[in-house]
Formats: C-alpha cells, sequence, structure tokens
C-alpha cells in the first residue's frame, strides 16, 4: 500500500514538473517575448524617423526664413537702385553684383525646399507606414498577452489542484517511505521508483533476478533495482 502511494506521488510530482515547464515557457511558446522585442525595435525605428522627420522640418524652416530674407534683401536694394537717387557707375555696378548674387542664393535655397520637401514627404509617408505597422503589432501582442494570461491561470489552476493531491497522498504515507522516496528522486531525476511489468525493471530495462521476485509481493517492501537503484514496485493494471 505505501508503494502504491509512492508511486502516485511519483505520476504526481511528474505531471508538476511538467505543469511548472508549460508554465515558464508558455510565453516562449506563445511567441511573447519575440513580439515584445519586435516591437521594441520598431518603437526605436518610429522615435528615429520622428526625430529625423523634426530635424528635416526645422531645416525647412530655416531656409524659408533665408529665402524671404534673400528676397527682402533684393527688393531693398533694387529700390535702392532704382530711387532716382543719383550714385555713381562703380556703385551701380556693386549694386547689380550684389542683385546677381541674391538672385542666385534665392535659386539655390529654393532648390534645397523643393528637394527636402520631398525628402520630408517620403518620410512622412515611411512614418505613416511605420506607425500603422506599430498599431497592429501592439494590437496583436495585447491579443497574445491576453492569451497568455488565461493560459497561465488554466495551468496554475492544475498546479494547484495537483499540489492538493500531493498534500493529501502524502500524508497517507509513512514518513520512512517519503525519505528514502525524495534521496532518490534527487538521484534519478524525479523519478525513484520503477514499476516492474513482466519481471523486468522499467527504470533501467534490466531482468529483475530471481532472489529480488519473490518480495516484490510485498506491497511495503521496499525492494531496490539491483542495476539502477530505484526502488520497484508492482502496478496493478
Amino acid at each position: 500500500m505505501q508503494l502504491k502511494l509512492l508511486w502516485d506521488i511519483q505520476e504526481i510530482d511528474l505531471s508538476i514538473r511538467g505543469i511548472e515547464g508549460d508554465i515558464i515557457n508558455a510565453p516562449l511558446k506563445s511567441g511573447r517575448q519575440e513580439k515584445a522585442e519586435a516591437l521594441d525595435a520598431l518603437k526605436v525605428e518610429r522615435d528615429a524617423d520622428e526625430a529625423n522627420l523634426k530635424a528635416k522640418q526645422k531645416k525647412l524652416r530655416e531656409l524659408e526664413m533665408k529665402t524671404q530674407k534673400a528676397i527682402d534683401d533684393r527688393k531693398q536694394l533694387y529700390e535702392k537702385m532704382y530711387s532716382g537717387k543719383a550714385v555713381n557707375v562703380k556703385e551701380l555696378e556693386q549694386q547689380q553684383y550684389r542683385l546677381d548674387q541674391l538672385d542666385s542664393e534665392r535659386k539655390m535655397l529654393e532648390d534645397q525646399i523643393i528637394d527636402l520637401l520631398e525628402s520630408i514627404e517620403e518620410q512622412e509617408e515611411q512614418l505613416g507606414f511605420l506607425c500603422n505597422r506599430l498599431s497592429r503589432d501592439l494590437a496583436d501582442l495585447e491579443s497574445t498577452e491576453a492569451n497568455l494570461a488565461a493560459e497561465l491561470v488554466l495551468l496554475e489552476g492544475k498546479l494547484a489542484e495537483l499540489e492538493g493531491r500531493r498534500l493529501i497522498k502524502a500524508s497517507e504515507i509513512d514518513s520512512k517511505y517519503l525519505e528514502k522516496y525524495h534521496i532518490l528522486a534527487e538521484k534519478h531525476q524525479g523519478r525513484p521508483l520503477a514499476r516492474v511489468d513482466n519481471n523486468i525493471c522499467g527504470g533501467c530495462r534490466v531482468f529483475i533476478s530471481g532472489a529480488l521476485r519473490g518480495r516484490l509481493y510485498n506491497p511495503d517492501a521496499m525492494v531496490y533495482c539491483e542495476n539502477c537503484g530505484r526502488l520497484l514496485v508492482i502496478i496493478e493494471d
């Protein structure tokens, strides 16, 4: 009877280990970690794009201000040249040279503005695509996390049920059997008991010697496999 209870304890412990492993690995199996990392990478990319866009928009404002200044300076110079005030020829030549410089500067600035506007438009389109992707991936991650939370609640419920059953079983077992069980469990990776089937140890698949077979039918006798050292038990189907 004691060995049968120990066998039940072992089966429960193996189930508990399996569920504990499922709880630990559930986030990995659901892809939660991978999706969260991908989302974080997208956020970094989005932040970089936003910073780049702001820098371009700031540059655009600066170019527009410079362009307007060139236009204003040219207007003032033009009005000065043709105001009717007497100026000498050299001064007129210098003023005309400056007018030409301002025209060239304005043209250059306008070309830069056109190029920058095209770049800003592309950046805004890319950023919009990235934000849409972020929204979709975030919704997917939230759905994954909700499913994961539900799965963990289910697993933790099963774990609590098994732990409760184990407490009940353990309370029915003599302490010397439990002590031996825990010692052997550490040695045999949680499988201290081996079921005997057709005179074969279920742990190492070696035949049980004739000297041990007779003792196996005593339900409380602690008989150990001569090969692997596991506690042998006969479980009737």
